[in-house]
This record gives structure tokens, C-alpha cells and sequence, in this order.
């Protein structure tokens, strides 16, 4: 992956730790120790254990944020099973003008950090949003970066 001048240095940084499943999950922070196993649930209540995987396609909540983006962007999209097919795939739209590769790309940025920033903010500070508000956050993050 390279890094994409569009967006800001610290989120292409997340994102490539996201894509080699190092960000600081409940499940990779149990992996290594840092957490106890009582505390791998998802922040979602949704009763799974928190991997990238789940909490950005699988959660009630979070995955949910995904079907809006396509609803947003008016196409049906069948997501992979991994972080990285799933970035490929929406990244390089088939049919779709070589042109839009990039837009799609600082999309599918823009909305992997505000749903981990969300994430956190539901840890750290206890405050919640809507799946309507994070899509807004997405929308406005993505046109902010282009």
C-alpha cells in the first residue's frame, strides 16, 4: 500500500497498521497481554470479541456504517471477508472510471478512522453517536480531504 497524499500522514499511518492487524484491538491487546480475557467484548454490545475484522465490518453497530457509505455512494458491494481484500476491492470499483479509484480510496480512509475514532470515544470518554452522524463525519472528512 502506498500512502495516500490526499489524506493526513497519521491516518495513512493507521491505516497501515490496520491492514497488518495491529492497531490495539481488545483481541490484540489480550494476544499480548495487556488486557484480562474478561475484557474482550466489542464496545458495541453486540456480545463478540473485538478484532479488526468484527469491529469494522461485523459490529451491529460499526459494520452498519459500511451499508450507509454504499447507500451514499448508490452501489451494492458484497464485502471480503479481510481488511485488505476489502480495501482493494472498494478502492478499484470495476466499471467505474479510473479517476474514481482515488476518491474511492480516500473514502474508504475517511471512514476506517472515523469509526475507530468513534470506537474510541465510546471507551475513553463514553460518548456515542448515531450511524447517521458518522456517516455526516464521513461525507464531510472525505470532501475535507480531496
Amino acid at each position: 500500500m502506498r500512502p495516500n497524499k490526499q489524506v493526513l500522514v497519521k491516518v495513512s499511518i493507521f491505516v497501515w497498521r490496520l491492514l497488518r492487524n495491529r492497531l490495539p484491538t481488545k483481541y490484540n491487546l489480550i494476544c499480548r497481554g495487556a488486557l484480562h480475557l474478561n475484557d474482550i467484548y466489542c464496545i458495541g454490545d453486540c456480545g463478540c470479541p473485538e478484532t479488526t475484522n468484527h469491529l469494522f465490518f461485523s459490529c451491529d453497530i460499526f459494520g452498519n456504517v459500511w451499508h450507509r457509505v454504499y447507500q451514499w455512494l448508490r452501489f451494492s458491494f458484497i464485502s471480503p471477508n479481510s481488511i485488505r481484500d476489502h480495501f482493494h476491492q472498494f478502492g478499484h470499483m470495476t466499471g467505474l472510471p479510473r479517476v474514481t479509484h482515488s476518491f474511492f480510496k480516500v473514502i474508504w480512509h475517511a471512514c476506517v478512522w472515523i469509526v475507530w475514532k468513534e470506537r474510541n470515544n465510546r471507551i475513553f470518554k463514553s460518548k456515542a453517536q448515531e450511524v447517521a452522524q458518522l456517516l455526516d463525519n464521513i461525507k464531510f472528512v472525505s470532501f475535507s480531504w480531496v
